[in-house]
């Protein structure tokens, strides 16, 4: 098939359907000729086995006495002799001889030996009658016979049919000519012939139109059309076709079309694709980009909320802690009135020391008199004593020893004094310092009690910041959960832009393939 031409493939169902036509024409002409054949051999056996019935009614009455053997087979004879069925139908019988016992076209022939006849073809058709009877149900034999009908008689085909009947020894043999069915299958094959003629002479019609309707349609051979889309489909689109000028509908014409549509599609799907490659590597750099920062930010922000989450807790303790020493301080600043109050009752305390010190230094006063009169009394008492000689020795003694007593007395006593000076002195001392201390501690309550003031608006700014830096770390945290939605958003559209990148460069090793009219190929 791919030997042939364009031409050639559009005439060969034309000759294989004629072909087909004509083996069916002829097939039907023959297959008639055989149900013909097949009904005139139904006819034969028919009027045959009739013939049979007539010889066998006669060996019945043969068998029964009626008749002898010799006046049945004669009358037998004679009534077959006188049977006759359509034009030209009758019986003759013969032995197995052959020899022929009745003839009723030629009775001339009757008693003679058929051994050496033959038809008009050479055969030996009695002989073959002769054969054919001895199967039980008898058989067919063709030769050639001349036909009556005839002028002048010429020997045409002939169907015999012998049956044998056994107890004579008759073979029963009647025939028909066949050449009517043999004429009538020749004019079907004529006919027959005539009508695939003139059909295939307006099928030939037909066919040559309709080749020319095609090949207007295809535009050229179907070969090139055929090339074109192969190298169309491998990607070329500069094949050059060429059609006619006034070609405009046919297939070639409107590949052409396609082609030229096609290659303006590859071309603007080309820089289109350079385009959305450039783009889409570029919104993918960008979306990474813009991954890595908001992965980085929501990084900032978790840390940022857990350290939001730490100076809260810190706050938090803060104010706690703030509270617990506002408490303190107006603790302290009862405290501090307290110690006033004890500083005051000490600088009263210091006061009343100061006076019975002074009380005390009048005392030693009077303790340091009495120790210079003793002092003098031992002393007159001692020039007394002297005065007095041995008499006065014992009295001597004792002034002595009361003036050693009066000396330690004013020595202890002015001892006494200096220690009493010296702790009215430091109790003076001792009195400005509880004063100032008393100042210090009244200073120190009011500076406790501004602190205290201070304290407590410690304690409720801190309490204010903890709820403000709640709120905070609240607003911290519905920012860091958007933040990693806009991570994930952010990772989807990289991904996006990244399976986009990839489909451009797909879209680019797709359309690299084609080759337009310049030649230029998308590069890979």
């Amino acid at each position: 098939m791919t030997s042939f031409s364009f031409r050639q493939k559009l005439w060969l169902p034309l000759v294989i359907s004629l072909v087909a036509l004509l083996l069916v024409t002829i097939s039907s002409a023959w297959l008639s000729y055989q149900t013909r054949i097949e009904e005139r051999r139904n006819d034969l056996m028919n009027i045959a086995h009739v013939g049979l019935s007539i010889v066998q009614e006669y060996a019945d009455l043969e068998q029964s006495g009626a008749l002898t053997s010799e006046q049945a087979q004669k009358e037998a004879l004679q009534r077959l002799r006188g049977v006759r069925y359509g034009n030209d139908g009758y019986f003759i019988v013969i032995d197995s001889t052959p020899r022929m016992l009745m003839h009723p076209i030629k009775p001339g022939t009757e008693g003679k030996d058929l051994t050496n006849v033959v038809d008009d073809d050479g055969r030996h058709h009695y002989v073959s009658f002769a054969a054919a009877a001895r199967p039980p149900n008898g058989g067919f034999v063709g030769y050639v016979f001349p036909h009556p009908g005839m002028n002048p008689p010429k020997a045409v085909d002939k169907l015999g049919y012998v049956i044998r009947f056994a107890p004579w020894d008759w073979i029963i043999s009647t025939g028909a000519y066949v050449d009517d069915i043999e004429n009538a299958f020749m004019q079907s094959v004529y006919l027959a012939i005539v009508v695939f003629a003139v059909i295939a002479a307006l099928l030939a019609i037909i066919v040559v139109y309709t080749n020319r309707s095609i090949e207007h349609a295809i535009g050229g051979d179907p070969r090139i059309a055929s090339s074109i889309a192969d190298a169309i489909a491998c990607g070329d689109l500069g094949t050059p076709l060429v059609v006619s000028e006034k070609d405009r509908t046919s297939l070639m014409f409107a590949m052409g079309q396609m082609r030229n549509a096609l290659s303006d599609i590859v071309d603007r799907i080309r820089a289109g694709a350079g385009n959305v490659a450039a783009a889409a590597s570029q919104i993918a750099n960008g979306n990474m980009d813009l991954s890595s920062r908001t992965e980085s930010q929501a990084a900032a922000l978790q840390q940022a909320a857990s350290s939001m989450q730490q100076l809260t807790g810190t706050v938090r303790s803060t104010a706690e802690n703030a509270h617990a020493a506002s408490d303190l301080a107006g603790a302290a600043a009862q405290i501090t009135e307290r110690g006033g109050e004890m500083v005051l009752r000490a600088i009263g305390t210091m006061g009343d020391i100061r006076t019975e010190s002074t009380k005390m230094v009048d005392i030693i006063g009077v303790i340091e008199g009495i120790a210079f009169q003793t002092n003098i009394l031992a002393l007159n008492a001692a020039v007394e004593a002297a005065r007095a000689g041995e008499e006065g020795r014992g009295f001597a003694v004792v002034a002595g020893e009361v003036r050693m007593l009066a000396q330690r007395s004013s020595t202890a006593a002015k001892e006494v004094r200096d220690l009493i000076n010296q702790a009215v002195s430091r109790v003076g001392d001792g009195a400005e310092l509880v004063e100032a201390t008393g100042k210090t501690i009244s200073d120190a309550r009011e500076a406790i009690n501004r602190v205290t003031g201070i304290v407590r608006e410690i304690a409720s700014a801190a309490t204010e910041q903890s709820s403000g830096l709640e709120q905070i770390n609240l607003a911290i945290a519905q920012i860091d959960d958007k933040t990693q939605q806009n991570a994930a958003l952010v990772e989807e559209a990289a991904a996006a832009a990244q399976s986009l990148d990839e489909q451009s460069h797909n879209l680019q090793d797709a359309v690299a393939i084609f080759r337009t009219a310049d030649g230029q190929k998308l590069p890979r």
